[in-house]
């Protein structure tokens, strides 16, 4: 009997220990009190009680033989989160950035922002722009991981408004605009070179566009005008300027890496880029996912 109590007492033990909490945890209204709060104008943050922050020990890897690959997989999250210390807020994009360490190839899988997710822990499913809400950038990445059987384990969090002041570093970033853009920024047709204000407005223009495309969009041409310039100065006060602008969990020694891979490709032709698609309903059906997949790990580029 003994033996028996211990055992119990050790499994419930090592269910507390699990990241995010159980549906228990949720009682009467509160559930919908707290998505009504989220999907409101002025997103008000999820209670501190309610939030599920997690460790980086706790996070899913579907094969966590995949950190030893030669590959660097980091999530780029841009947040509207106004304390990157406290890093709750809501993720206005979310792409998957792989990284041959020794080839310096690229592929950009862009996610999207309004795509149903089912977090460990909640009650139902939410959209994926709020799973760092609720746990920060480590919780949101597990909660990729698990829903596209993928193994990222890095993120970079900034504040959107941020790029502003990356992008007036490098003097502006050149960007092609549909009519409609154009029209919504009040600037010219064509190509044209944006300063880091106008780049921010083009990051939060809504309508039929939306966030992680123009994120990718914006991270290429801010990559590919680095690489093509040889910017090499430009690499270091970026680095610089970034890590207090930023919530990350990459080594110093992985983001040296990071940028310097840039240096050395012209005109990033190692870009590949990909967009995992969703239904009208943010629904993502096997095919999808299996074509996501395929993207990252070896199957054909993405348009």
């Amino acid at each position: 009997m003994k033996k028996l109590i211990a055992l119990i007492c050790a499994v419930c033990l090592l269910w507390t220990a699990l990241p995010g909490w159980t549906e228990a945890a949720w009682t009467g209204d509160e559930w919908n009190r707290v998505v009504s709060s989220l999907y409101s104008a002025d997103l008000s943050p999820v209670p501190a009680s309610h939030r599920m922050p997690m460790k980086q020990s706790q996070l899913y890897l579907a094969n966590p033989a995949e950190q030893k690959s030669g590959w660097l997989n980091v999530a780029l999250i841009s947040t509207d989160a106004q304390d990157m210390r406290q890093n709750f807020g809501r993720s206005e994009a979310l792409l998957i950035c792989r990284i041959n360490q020794k080839t310096g190839e690229f592929r950009l899988l862009s996610l999207p922002e309004y795509m149903n997710v089912q977090i460990a822990g909640l009650p139902a499913e939410i959209q994926l722009k709020y799973a760092n809400c609720f746990g920060g950038p480590l919780l949101a990445l597990d909660t990729v991981n698990r829903e596209l059987g993928l193994s990222v384990n890095r993120y970079c969090a900034i504040n959107v408004n941020s790029f502003s002041g990356i992008i007036d570093n490098i003097g502006g970033v050149t960007l092609t605009l549909t009519p409609e853009e154009s029209e919504a920024l009040g600037l010219g047709q064509g190509t044209q070179t944006l300063s880091g204000t106008d780049a921010v407005r083009y990051l939060k223009l809504r309508r039929q566009w939306d966030g992680a495309l123009r994120f990718r969009i914006l991270l290429e041409a801010l990559l590919r005008q680095m690489a093509s310039n040889g910017m090499l100065n430009a690499a270091l006060t970026l680095i610089d300027t970034m890590l207090h602008m930023i919530d990350t969990n990459l080594t110093m020694d992985e983001i040296v890496t990071f940028v310097f891979a840039l240096i050395d490709q012209q005109e990033m032709k190692g870009i590949k880029s990909y967009r995992l698609e969703a239904d009208a309903e943010g629904h993502v059906d096997e095919a999808a996912r299996t074509a996501c997949f395929q993207f990252l790990y070896g199957g054909a580029a993405g348009q």
